[in-house]
């Protein structure tokens, strides 16, 4: 009987160190670069928001990042560079895999201001999802708006960025000095940007 117990709990052990191998490995996507003002940030594997998110700081898959009415982000992914600039008053999910050369790029976006500086992508696309859009890059320079009531304006310049409406299933391509904006209702249209 005290046998089976204690094999019991060693394989209770064993199963234990093995998840948490699997937990801790996990590899950073990104670094952050700079940061200022009100910042809320979540660790993938806390339950409580910090408010600080200082220089260097590595990100993981699943982490949450908030900004305040001043608060600023800027971070840079390991593999190529690409850049990420969020501005005051956003909410972003990075989600993403890493292997051994190359990461897998995915944000999930609540609301905010962002500044995308993405590098040519050597695989897959990277994906930008809102609640009323779903953006696939493959390498290019955009800001994108998005406001709580699920209005997105995406302002073109540089590169191609394909914009699909998830309501009407529609796509357009953002390029340079070309705004397109995608409303919950399945609308999307474009129009070319203006010096104002």
């Amino acid at each position: 009987m005290l046998n089976k117990n204690i094999c019991h709990i060693i394989k209770i052990y064993f199963l234990l160190v093995i998840f948490s191998t699997i937990i801790l490995c996990q590899k950073s996507l990104a670094i952050v670069t700079k940061s200022n003002g009100n910042i809320q940030y979540k660790y993938y594997l806390n339950e409580d928001f910090s408010n600080k998110l200082n220089f260097g700081a590595e990100l993981f898959n699943n982490d949450l990042i908030k900004t305040g009415d001043n608060g600023f982000v800027k971070f840079s992914y390991l593999d190529d560079g690409t850049t990420i600039k969020i501005h005051k008053n956003s909410e972003i999910y990075v989600r993403g895999n890493a292997d051994e050369t190359y990461i897998t790029k995915r944000l999930n976006i609540s609301s905010g201001i962002y500044n995308f500086d993405i590098s040519s992508q050597a695989k897959d696309e990277f994906t930008i999802i809102t609640p009323t859009s779903v953006a696939s890059v493959k390498g290019t320079k955009f800001i994108l708006s998005t406001d709580m009531n699920g209005m997105d304006e995406f302002y073109g310049f540089e590169g191609i960025v394909e914009v699909l409406n998830k309501e009407s299933n529609s796509t357009l391509r953002l390029s340079r000095n070309i705004k397109i904006v995608s409303l919950p209702s399945g609308e999307i249209n474009s129009e070319i940007m203006t010096q104002a």
